[in-house]
């Protein structure tokens, strides 16, 4: 059936009532994939109805069910199959389904099972009547085959959008996606205080133990990530990590950039002691850029440094946030004012966790990409231009050449200048004013990527108007900024001196005077100090779009 070995369909099973049926399109929007349902094609092969066939015999009924099962088994393109709830019953079911995909169980207790079933107006043979005695009934008697599945998910309360992203993330988490032909990447940064290597892999996820193998830690770990985060991968990880030798700590901050502070970290800090982490034993930080920013200082500073892993599950952190050492929190008045250089041992970098993003959690790395394009790699700003149709869909194998060239520009700057004392500023085109913008709306109305895309929509007026760039690159700077769904105005209220005000207390500021990072060409830049008549005068452009 299957010579690769390699996973090809999802199956989805479950009891009646579980959601296969309203989760597979789903799942199958998640990955760019066909779905299926096995009635309609047991219905399409026979000619008859479900309740038509049971009215002949159960048996009847079951024979289809396997000779529908065998055909969409041989599909070719990969497919997910919401499955009937009695497709467990046949031992050659079974091994069908694991020997040619991936068998998801869906559980749900017998009473939203009929809560749900009694509010379709579906005709379901084997619930007819008492609908929620026969339910429990059947609840009892599949259980233990539903407990085979390679995954389970419960889908009791979450929305059917949050089941789809959990099976997904649950799949991902092990490791069992099949895989776009993208080929894993190991790339090398060596900075004075710290070597270490960046894996880029498909699957990377599922074999993190593998990747701290290497690294010889004790095997007490904590894991920090958020409560966004810790539904979709922290059960998988830790499983992953538990059946490889390791005892496993897990501290879940509250999602979002409101959240990086010092109380936070302090309150991660009392979760360490009182699990009595010791020096040595390594923080994993699973999450975005805050996740990585925090955790990476905690670690930095819990016993004077223990071993850090950063394991980014967003695009921005994946590109840029979870690459170079810098940590830290940020102040109310500033973005990131305190904080540390501090390497991590690994970056377990996985681009099957994308899938599971929102839209516009990923257009917001996006900005950090483009930032690479367009001041260091004109080649890639290209690319960018070319497929951003792709990107946006999120082609698995475009998305591991783009995630490795900025991952690779980034290594290389990092090992040349780790304290951001030569080229590295560079990296912060659209920072300067996007961090102005972070601050003055509190953090919670802009995400990170947004106020770069912002900052440098900024940044290249300014840069134009110092006659380093033309309107050709601010044209394709603003054309690539809209094909991929970034913000294009400042929110409403801010006026062009308490932003310019707000950039006063950038870190790249000296004497009350700000060193911007300035576009000169695409793929090229430079920092100038930027008078204030020059500096308002760009802001006041941006901002006239949004009045």
């Amino acid at each position: 059936m299957n010579p690769s070995n390699t996973p090809r369909h999802i199956y989805l099973t479950g009891l009646t009532g579980c959601g296969k049926t309203t989760i597979a399109p789903l799942l199958a929007d998640l990955l760019g994939w066909a779905w299926l349902d096995l009635d309609s094609i047991i219905e399409a092969q026979t000619g008859k109805t479900i309740p038509a066939l049971f009215a002949q015999d159960e048996s009847t009924f079951r024979a289809a069910e396997t000779a529908a099962l065998r055909v969409v088994a041989e599909r070719v393109d990969p497919t997910v199959i919401a499955t009937g709830g009695g497709v467990v019953l046949a031992e050659v079911n079974r091994e069908l389904m694991m020997a040619t995909g991936i068998v998801v169980a869906l559980e749900v207790a017998p009473e939203v099972a009929a809560a749900r079933v009694t509010a379709q107006p579906i005709d379901r043979p084997l619930v007819r009547g008492d609908a929620l005695t026969r339910i429990r009934d059947l609840h009892k008697a599949r259980s233990p085959l539903y407990a085979q599945a390679r995954v389970r998910v419960a889908t009791d309360d979450a929305s059917p959008d949050v089941v789809a992203r959990r099976v997904l993330a649950a799949i991902v988490a092990r490791g069992l996606l099949p895989h776009s032909d993208a080929p894993g990447q190991s790339i090398a940064v060596a900075t004075p205080s710290q070597s270490y290597a960046i894996t880029i892999a498909w699957g990377a996820l599922g074999k993190l133990a593998d990747e701290l193998e290497d690294a010889h830690l004790p095997l007490r770990l904590t894991v920090i990530t958020d409560s966004t985060i810790a539904p979709l991968y922290l059960e998988g990880v830790c499983t992953g990590l538990a059946e490889a030798g390791y005892e496993v700590g897990t501290s879940i901050i509250p999602t979002g950039e409101t959240q990086k502070t010092l109380a936070t970290v302090e309150a991660v800090y009392d979760e360490l002691i009182t699990r009595r982490a010791e020096r040595g034993a390594a923080i994993i930080a699973l999450g975005g850029g805050v996740v990585g920013d925090l955790a990476g200082f905690t670690a930095a500073t819990y016993l004077r440094g223990v071993p850090l892993i950063q394991v980014p599950t967003t695009l921005l952190a994946q590109v840029d946030a979870a690459i170079g050492g810098k940590t830290g929190v940020n102040h109310p008045r500033a973005k990131n004012m305190i904080g540390a250089f501090y390497q991590p041992l690994r970056v377990v970098i996985d681009p099957a966790v994308l899938l599971t993003l929102s839209d516009r959690l990923f257009r917001e790395g996006l900005g950090e990409v483009a930032k690479y394009g367009a001041i260091l790699d004109a080649e890639l700003f290209t690319l960018l231009e070319d497929r951003a149709v792709d990107l946006l869909r999120r082609d698995p194998t475009l998305l591991s050449e783009v995630i490795g060239r900025c991952a690779r520009i980034k290594a290389r700057i990092v090992s040349e200048d780790e304290r951001e004392g030569g080229e590295r500023i560079l990296l912060n085109y659209g920072h300067t004013i996007g961090h102005a913008l972070e601050a003055l709306t509190g953090y919670s109305t802009l995400l990170h990527g947004e106020a770069v895309w912002l900052g440098m929509a900024v940044e290249a007026q300014a840069a134009r108007a110092l006659g380093l760039v033309d309107d050709e690159f601010l044209n394709r700077q603003s054309a690539l900024a809209r094909a991929l769904g970034a913000p294009t105005s400042i929110p409403a209220g801010l006026t062009p001196t308490a932003i310019l005000a707000a950039t006063r207390l950038d870190k790249k500021s000296q004497g009350g005077q700000v060193r911007w990072v300035l576009p000169t060409a695409l793929g090229h830049a430079t920092t100038r100090m930027v008078s204030d008549d020059i500096a308002l005068a760009a802001i006041a452009d941006i901002v006239s779009l949004g009045a």
